[in-house]
């Protein structure tokens, strides 16, 4: 007879690792997605999530939701804590509609954590965490206890629910129906065990009351004693509170500096608004409202300066894929020259080439992509008087003007390409597959001016004529902006029209009237159709140098 094998059964099913797969590109992506946005970025992102998953909801699309509260909360869970209030009154209710969520999709474990997660923010004080808002918290933790048979703790937590919200019908009938559960699992439990321990109970019964009693008495002593020892002060004319107030001298004369130093900051600040040509701020309280508002416009000016930096990273970065094409292209032509003048004996061809090819096809895609532009007609004197109002144009003014649409920056380009021949009689396979997303901008400028600047060109600007201020577009005076992105520019969903799917999102509104908005749109569509046209010209590129 020959040997036998036994099978050892595997740890994990195949649709256990896909869904461990598709988790962990998920998380991939959105962490990537968060770490290339700005603190204000993601609080929007964050608020534009949960209304969408709020609505998902609505509708009984419950697993979308989900995907979207969970995004939602990766955004703003890290946020930094001079944005607190914004990221408490985020997370708080998306953790307690995400155990919604899981409580609907019959997940009571994730529901129990995600609400815990909540209440260890509401339980905070300094977070300042509404009542009813607590109170949800609570309540859905309790729910998701029901259904895991933690009915002792759930107890606890929908008692500590009705505190915080008294008026509930909801809570109140959940809480009695545990309670009665809990009372029927008791009488159960005392008829199982018959009489047998009923005398011992009732012995304990009688042991705690008199312990109850003891108690009693000796608080009621203790309050007499301390009655008579505060009367004792009173008669002497000390106060009853004294060595109280001692301790919190320390406590107020901190205070009483913190508050000095703010108001000797309001007069600097008024003496240097006043020197501007800007009113001087009376009330203590408006002081306060507008440090609260510049520190808040510091962040958004920390994000631009980091916007900035990337781009320059990345521009170096591109320079250098530029400069390995050269390269690639001088050994090509090198190559070339050398098979025209000696016989050339091809060896066994690779099956794949890959690492050149994915680098080749993003060094082009971003060539061809960045600054691509369109632009459009002359604007009418109406417009030009229009848009020339604003002081911070006036320096383009005394000319003909035109509007531009341009390409700015690839922000993201992940993914991968590869050429594979797997036999020489059958033509080459060209794969690609990326995550394309592009930004872009529709600016005012004079005919035939170049309205892209680089990273180091916006840093001068920062150092020279802005007082330090980051640039807030990369045009000097963009009207319209936004991103083109397209989830799945690949190979198998070749577009031979040129009709590529790229979803439009707008980043910074046209504020100059619905006519200008409208020509700005319309030429914001020009630039999308060329943007799809440059890449099916890609595309053909990239099957013609590979063939």
């Amino acid at each position: 007879a020959g040997p036998t094998f036994a099978l050892m059964a595997p740890t994990k099913t195949f649709l256990e690792y896909q869904a461990e797969k598709r988790q962990r590109e998920w998380n991939d992506k959105v962490q990537a997605q968060k770490a290339s946005m700005g603190n204000e970025e993601r609080v929007k992102r964050a608020t534009d999530w949960k209304r969408i998953g709020n609505d998902k909801f609505k509708a009984g699309n419950v697993c979308e939701a989900r995907d979207y509260y969970r995004e939602a909360i990766i955004y703003v869970e890290d946020l930094v804590d001079a944005r607190r209030k914004e990221r408490n009154d985020l997370l708080v209710p998306l953790y307690c509609n995400l155990a919604q969520v899981y409580l609907k999709l019959d997940s009571p474990e994730k529901a129990e954590d995600v609400s815990s997660k909540a209440l260890v923010i509401a339980e905070m004080p300094r977070n300042a965490v509404g009542a009813g808002m607590h109170s949800k918290a609570q309540f859905r933790r309790g729910l998701a206890r029901i259904c895991l048979e933690k009915l002792d703790e759930a107890r606890e937590d929908l008692r500590a629910a009705l505190k915080l919200q008294p008026g509930s019908e909801e809570i109140a009938k959940q809480l009695a129906a545990v309670q009665a559960t809990l009372a029927e699992q008791a009488k159960r439990a005392k008829e199982a065990m018959g009489g047998f321990l009923q005398r011992q109970a009732t012995r304990d019964e009688q042991r705690r009351q008199a312990d109850e009693r003891r108690s009693e008495r000796r608080a009621l002593a203790e309050q007499r004693q301390q009655m008579q020892t505060a009367f004792a002060k009173l008669s002497k004319g000390s106060m009853l509170y004294e060595e109280r107030e001692k301790e919190m001298e320390p406590v107020r004369q901190k205070e009483e500096e913190k508050k000095n130093t703010l108001e000797l900051e309001q007069s600097l600040t008024n003496i240097l608004d006043e020197s501007k040509g800007i009113p001087k701020t009376e009330k203590f309280d408006d002081f306060m409202e507008k440090k609260l508002a510049r520190c808040k416009d510091q962040h958004t000016e920390l994000d631009q300066k980091k916007k900035i930096l990337d781009k320059k990273t990345k521009e170096e970065h591109w320079g250098e894929d530029d400069a390995w094409k050269g390269q690639r292209e001088d050994h090509r032509r090198r190559l070339a020259e050398e098979r025209a003048q000696e016989p050339f004996a091809p060896g066994p061809r690779t099956m794949w080439e890959a690492k050149e090819v994915a680098r080749w096809c993003e060094q082009r895609l971003r060539d061809t992509l960045v600054g691509a532009s369109v632009d459009g007609q002359e604007l009418e004197p109406r417009f030009a008087n229009s848009v020339l109002e604003s002081q911070e144009l006036k320096d383009i003014a005394g000319g003909d003007l035109i509007l531009k649409a341009f390409v700015t920056d690839v922000l993201k380009l992940n993914g991968d390409a590869s050429v594979v021949r797997l036999n020489p009689h059958k033509p080459t396979l060209h794969y690609f597959d990326y995550f394309l997303k592009l930004e872009w901008e529709v600016a005012i400028a004079k005919p035939g001016e170049e309205v892209y600047r680089t990273a180091d060109e916006l840093i001068i600007v920062a150092a020279k004529v802005n007082d330090g201020n980051a640039p807030q577009s990369i045009s000097k005076h963009r009207m319209f902006a936004g991103t083109f992105k397209i989830r799945e520019f690949c190979s198998e969903e070749n577009s031979d029209d040129g009709g590529w799917k790229l979803e439009v999102k707008i980043k910074k509104a046209c504020d100059r009237g619905p006519e200008l908005s409208a020509m700005v749109e319309a030429l914001r569509d020009q630039l999308k159709f060329k943007v799809q046209r440059l890449m099916s010209e890609w595309v053909t590129e990239y099957k013609e140098y590979w063939a």
